[in-house]
């Protein structure tokens, strides 16, 4: 759900419910030190609480073309906290339009530190421009960065190209998650001069199949892929998705019926999208508190402890 569109379906108290009052226990768990500590504290929330949450699709940084009610660090730190959100996978939306790479990266490892037990910084890499395996090497080796954002349609570069299969090799060999954002926004809000279709992933089956070590999420994906699509491209490889911009009733029952429940991960895109939109998706499904655990936080996490496994 856009943040600029209306809660269409959701009526008042159930977006009050979703939106301001979580138990002063998920602060608790936001401020533990330890992975386990946070676990812990989050025993015996109530019935609609989702636990601890890995976010694995935020985003720091202001966008060009409209106001968003969380473009600050600070204003977005306090929503995570706010739902209990443990550990959030930040990207740049600097590095969705600047083309000096080096420096968008940079601003980003320097504001996650400010918040180094919540914000893991996602650096962006732009593989069509000079030099990008410098970009590549300066993240992963400099500043430790174990997850690669690519934005192949605003960057204006396709899956096909050999650039593309030298950077999926180095994130294999490198145990580097890369995250390809499939769009950033619905057609019907682009501006006029400013549209951008999304990316075309016939290409991914292929890649997957030469290179079926690399370790693949895709974000932002439900509205152009069908969850048939993304069975077929799981077998293929270790792909993942999140659960942004999966609408309707009952979706990630839908999802999980036909895609491993293991692919799948919680992803707000804060703030393009309101937190309270994803958390609800959770919050009302039908799925058993285990696996709305395992999305919410426990795939993130194994996915990231074992890039190269399973």
């Amino acid at each position: 759900m856009n943040a600029n569109e209306e809660h269409r379906g959701l009526d008042r108290r159930s977006f009050l419910v979703s939106a301001g009052i979580v138990s002063t226990s998920l602060k608790d768990v936001a401020f533990a030190n330890t992975w386990e500590e946070r676990k812990a504290l989050s025993q015996g929330f109530e019935t609609d609480s989702l636990g601890p949450i890995v976010d694995t699709n935020v985003y720091l940084f202001g966008w060009p073309f409209r106001k968003l009610p969380d473009d600050t660090p600070e204003k977005l730190v306090t929503t995570l906290r706010r739902y209990g959100v443990v550990e959030a996978w930040a990207g740049s939306l600097e590095g969705v339009f600047h083309s000096d790479m080096r420096g968008v990266n940079e601003r980003l490892v320097e504001e996650c530190s400010r918040w180094p037990d919540l914000l893991r910084p996602c650096g962006t890499i732009h593989p069509g421009l000079p030099d990008w395996e410098e970009d590549f090497r300066q993240c992963v080796d400099d500043w430790g960065i174990k997850i690669l954002r690519l934005f192949p349609n605003y960057h204006g570069y396709s899956l096909d190209g050999p650039e593309v299969e030298g950077l999926l090799h180095m994130a294999a060999q490198r145990r580097v998650i890369l995250q390809i954002v499939v769009e950033m926004e619905d057609s019907r809000t682009q501006p006029h001069l400013f549209r951008v279709p999304p990316v075309n992933l016939s290409r991914l089956e292929r890649l997957l199949e030469k290179i079926p070590e690399v370790t693949i999420m895709l974000l932002n994906a439900h509205r152009i892929c069908s969850p048939t699509q993304l069975r077929r491209w799981m077998e293929s490889g270790r792909v993942f998705v999140d659960l942004s911009m999966l609408e309707g009733v009952g979706g990630i029952e839908r999802v999980v019926e036909t895609v491993p429940v293991e692919r799948v991960c919680f992803g707000s895109f804060l703030p393009l999208f309101y937190f309270a939109a994803a958390h609800l998706k959770l919050v009302e499904s039908r799925l058993s508190p285990a696996v709305r655990q395992a999305v919410a936080s426990e795939n993130a996490r194994r996915l990231l402890e074992q890039p190269g496994s399973g």
